[in-house]
């Protein structure tokens, strides 16, 4: 999927869509983009979308390849245009180990768009024991949770009905893909701590308080754990739900990144996470395991 800008925009962004999503789930921040000179580019990672394999699960090293593929590709055919990675949800996670073993990639730099950092088997290992167990026993059993898992993941009651009805979204993933996302999350929780100790890249962090997708301790714990260094930008929305670029609101989501995208070096952060930590330690919790 490609958002043209409407002029000639020296800035691109190559974004990378969430578990069971597709590439169109940047169609209403790209259009947001488009009118401040910044084109969007998307594509299916492998298992998702209109790829043929939709439904199987590749792991981390196969996406974090075709990313790799596609940034030298973006970069060779626009030499002179600054390109910025940006991931949403699972998209964010697999961002999150790339840039933590790639420090030569051609971007200036990363937005992680309320990312799916979660240790689930260290913190919820008796519950980690039977997916891990039934994902090798029946691993193509699809999965269901409409009717017994009720969570909302925007309240962009329209969006989510056009997703409900979308064919190319993945509506009953596997045992094998479900246990195949812990996996992913638990291996980038890992290299996201590893990251936040020597970021190479300027990053923008942006995370929903309203997540009933994804917890947030696992973000509160790393950054516990880390001095955020200069180069790392956070940003807290209290009223935001996991799908936050396209939330009834979500423009002003985009539009924080359009701001950053012109104006990072001047928003540097030069101050302690404390502010953001009691934020995202004192507000409501959503998630059922926070």
């Amino acid at each position: 999927m490609n958002w043209n800008s409407k002029k000639n925009g020296s800035n691109l962004v190559l974004a990378i869509h969430g578990y069971n999503d597709y590439s169109n789930a940047f169609e209403i921040p790209g259009n947001y983009f488009s009118d401040y000179n910044i084109q969007t580019i998307a594509f299916d990672l492998r298992g998702f979308g209109r790829n043929k394999e939709k439904g199987t699960w590749f792991n981390i090293d196969f996406h974090i390849y075709d990313i790799i593929f596609n940034l030298k590709k973006l970069k060779r055919d626009n030499p002179n245009n600054k390109i910025y990675l940006l991931g949403e949800s699972m998209g964010g996670a697999i961002i999150s180990s790339l840039i933590s073993k790639n420090h030569q990639l051609p971007i200036e730099g990363v937005i992680l768009v309320a990312p799916a950092i979660w240790n689930f088997s260290e913190t919820n290992f008796w519950k980690s024991l039977p997916l891990r167990f039934f994902s090798k026993i029946f691993p193509h059993l699809k999965v269901s949770g409409k009717g017994i898992i009720k969570v909302r993941a925007s309240d962009n009651n329209k969006m989510l009905k056009r997703l409900s009805e979308d064919k190319l979204f993945i509506h009953e993933p596997t045992l094998r893909s479900l246990q195949g996302i812990v996996d992913l999350m638990d291996e980038s929780f890992i290299d996201f701590k590893e990251y936040l100790k020597e970021p190479i890249y300027d990053t923008l962090i942006l995370i929903p308080i309203r997540d009933e997708i994804v917890p947030r301790k696992p973000i509160i714990q790393i950054l516990r754990e880390n001095k955020i260094k200069k180069n790392i930008n956070f940003s807290v929305y209290e009223d935001s739900f996991h799908m936050m670029l396209r939330d009834v609101n979500g423009d002003r989501v985009s539009n924080e990144i359009k701001n950053w995208i012109y104006n990072k070096n001047s928003l540097r952060n030069n101050y302690s996470f404390k502010d953001i930590l009691d934020k995202l330690e004192k507000s409501p919790f959503y998630h059922k395991l926070d």
